[in-house]
C-alpha cells in the first residue's frame, strides 16, 4: 500500500517541476494537466519499486483523495497505466500491478528517466545498451529490405530531409526530428509500408530517449557523408554496401554514445561490442548530463536513425 504523504509529496513535486518548466519554456504538453501529474505519479512510482510488482494499489476512493484528483481523472490515469500494461484490474482482488517482463516498450522512458529498478537487475546503462542493439538490428533489417526496392533518383526527398537534418545538426531541439524524418523518408521512398508503421509505432520511445542525449552527444563528423554513401548504394541497388555502411555508422556512433552513458552510470559495464577502441572516448559530458538524461524531456521528439 502507499504512503498517502508521500504520494502526495510526489504529487506536489510533478506539479512544481511542470511549472518550473513553463517558466523555462520547457515544460512538456504532457506534464501540462493535473491528469498527466496524477500518471507521473503512479508511474514513477511502479518503475521505482515503490509499488511493487504483484502488489495491489489503494482502493480508487482512496487513491483519488490521496492524489488531490477527481476519480473519473484517476481512471483516466489508471486506463493510461492499463494500456502499457503496468497494472490490471484483478476480480477480487482490484488493482494490480503487473512484473516488468509484462511491461510495454512505451514504459522505458520514465524507467530510464527515473532511475528505476522495480524487478529488474538492469542499470540505465545496460538498458540503453540493449535499446541500441535493437535499434540497430531494426534498422539494418529494414535498409536491407529497402535496398531492393530503390532506384535511381528515388532518394531525391530524402537527400533534401538529410540536407535540412545537417543544417540543425548544432541545434539539439530539433535535429533529432529531423533526423528521424531522414530515415522515415529512405523507408517510404521504399514503399515499405510495415516497417513504416513500425518505426511510426516505436517513435515516441525514441523520442523520450534521443532529446536528452541529444543535447550532450553531437551527431558525428561524417553523419553527412555515412548518409550519402548510403543513399548511393540504395539506388544503386548495392545491398550488401547499403547494410555495411549503415551498419558500421551504427556501430561507431553506439559505441561513443555509450562510453558517454557509462561515464554517467559508473557501476555499470557496457557489452564488449559496445565499448569504444582505445582513443575512442568522448571528452566527458558536463556537469548536468546525468540530470538531464535521467530526468529527460517529455515533449514528444526525438530520433531512430
Amino acid at each position: 500500500m502507499t504512503n498517502p504523504t508521500s504520494v502526495s509529496a510526489d504529487l506536489r513535486d510533478t506539479e512544481l517541476e511542470a511549472r518550473d518548466g513553463a517558466a523555462d519554456g520547457k515544460r512538456s504538453t504532457r506534464s501540462s494537466s493535473t491528469g498527466d501529474a496524477v500518471f507521473e505519479v503512479i508511474l514513477r512510482g511502479i518503475v521505482t519499486g515503490v509499488h511493487a510488482p504483484g502488489t495491489r494499489l489503494p482502493a480508487e476512493r482512496e487513491l483519488a483523495r490521496t492524489l488531490g484528483a477527481s476519480r473519473p481523472t484517476l481512471r483516466e490515469a489508471l486506463r493510461r497505466l492499463t494500456e502499457w500494461r503496468l497494472i490490471e484490474p484483478r476480480r477480487g482482488s482490484g488493482i494490480v500491478v503487473r512484473p516488468a517482463s509484462e511491461w510495454s516498450i512505451d514504459v522505458l522512458p520514465a524507467y530510464l528517466r527515473y532511475g528505476g529498478k522495480a524487478g529488474t537487475d538492469s542499470s540505465v546503462a545496460r538498458l540503453l545498451s540493449d535499446l541500441l542493439v535493437l535499434r540497430r538490428t531494426m534498422i539494418i533489417e529494414i535498409i536491407g529490405l529497402a535496398a531492393g526496392r530503390i532506384g535511381p533518383g528515388d532518394l531525391q526527398d530524402a537527400r533534401s530531409t538529410l540536407a535540412e537534418a545537417w543544417a540543425l545538426r548544432y541545434r539539439p531541439e530539433r535535429f533529432p526530428v529531423a533526423d528521424y524524418a531522414v530515415l522515415r523518408s529512405v523507408v517510404q521512398a521504399a514503399e515499405c509500408y510495415p516497417a513504416l508503421w513500425l518505426l511510426n509505432r516505436l517513435a515516441g520511445v525514441y523520442f523520450e530517449v534521443a532529446r536528452p542525449l541529444a543535447r550532450s552527444i553531437a551527431p558525428p563528423d561524417d553523419y553527412l557523408v555515412a548518409h550519402e554513401t548510403l543513399f548511393d548504394a540504395l539506388e544503386e541497388g548495392d545491398r550488401g554496401r547499403a547494410v555495411t555502411t549503415v551498419k558500421d555508422y551504427l556501430e561507431r556512433h553506439d559505441r561513443a554514445l555509450m562510453a558517454a552513458v557509462t561515464a554517467l552510470d559508473p557501476g555499470a559495464r557496457a557489452r564488449p561490442e559496445e565499448r569504444p577502441p582505445a582513443g575512442d572516448v568522448p571528452a566527458p559530458l558536463g556537469p548536468n548530463a546525468a540530470g538531464d538524461f535521467l530526468l529527460g524531456h517529455r515533449d514528444g521528439e526525438g530520433t531512430i536513425g
